[in-house]
């Protein structure tokens, strides 16, 4: 039993400094990762061309580094599996020595040698239980940071798309992909007298409609707190629909990542033969 108990002993110093190693690399990947983050944000605030290719590939090394986080609550999850065992064969080791006190033909000196296994057996029990309940809460806390910065790595992502920083407080508050909006069929005569916040004009492969559309969100709301607005995908003709929806899908989505409640946007699709391309309108109440 003394030597199982050294075994056992030797393995709860190795898993100790185990978890100090692990530790150790998270905080250099994290701090690493946060390094790289907050240059890509310093360019962003500044302002910076939409898809900026190094910032893309910072990014991407970001993203990289993240990755190398999330491995480190995997080896956190394989080294609480080991603890785990090893608190099962103190548990085994503990009830083989008081059974040894029962058994017939012992000295004193036995029992002597007993209680003195026994009391370090107890004293590194109570090592193996905080050391695993030290890597349960390290490992529930690095997955919950994992979780938020994936979140915040989507949404930098797009703000790089865009070439800058969006920081309105409301920003962050929609982590989740915006439910599909019904569409209604409305006509150019119904909204005439009605003046669009905001015409997008897919004229082009890739039109930088954001930064453009930020400002003029903000100041809409900014005036009316609790405005809302009315989405119009307009096509020229009957081909352009399903062209003009999709454009009107991604313009619902820049909405909502900055920020805007999805209840808030009405959606909502007519022709318009004026219209020489597929347009986008954005109409406030």
């Amino acid at each position: 039993m003394r030597s199982d108990f050294e075994k056992l002993r030797t393995n709860s110093q190795t898993r100790a400094a185990q978890l100090d190693t692990i530790r150790s690399q998270t905080v250099a990947n994290v701090n690493a990762y946060h390094s790289r983050v907050g240059a890509i944000r310093s360019r962003l605030q500044m302002g910076s061309t939409p898809g900026n290719p190094e910032l893309l590939a910072e990014w991407s090394q970001a993203q990289t580094q993240l990755t190398q986080i999330d491995s480190d609550i995997a080896t956190l999850n394989q080294l609480s599996a080991q603890v785990s065992g090893d608190a099962g064969t103190s548990s085994y080791l503990l009830e083989n020595i008081r059974a040894a006190y029962t058994l017939s033909g012992a000295l004193e000196e036995d029992h002597r040698q007993l209680r003195m296994l026994e009391d370090e057996v107890n004293q590194n029990a109570i090592i193996i239980d905080r050391a695993l309940q030290s890597l349960n809460n390290e490992i529930n806390r690095q997955a919950e940071y994992i979780t938020s910065e994936r979140t915040a790595l989507v949404q930098l992502a797009s703000d790089i798309n865009v070439g800058q920083s969006f920081t309105t407080p409301t920003r962050r508050a929609t982590a989740t992909a915006a439910a599909p909006r019904p569409v209604a069929t409305v006509t150019a005569a119904s909204l005439k007298d009605k003046k669009p916040l905001v015409v997008i004009r897919f004229d082009k492969a890739d039109v930088a409609y954001e930064p453009a559309l930020y400002q003029a969100l903000s100041r809409a709301l900014e005036r009316r707190p609790d405005a809302t607005f009315d989405l119009v995908a307009v096509a020229p003709n009957d081909a352009a629909q399903t062209i003009a929806r999709r454009d009107a899908d991604a313009v619902f989505k820049s909405m909502t990542n900055m920020g805007l409640p999805a209840e808030r946007v009405a959606m909502a699709a007519m022709a318009n033969a004026a219209a020489a391309t597929p347009e986008v309108h954005i109409y406030v109440h």
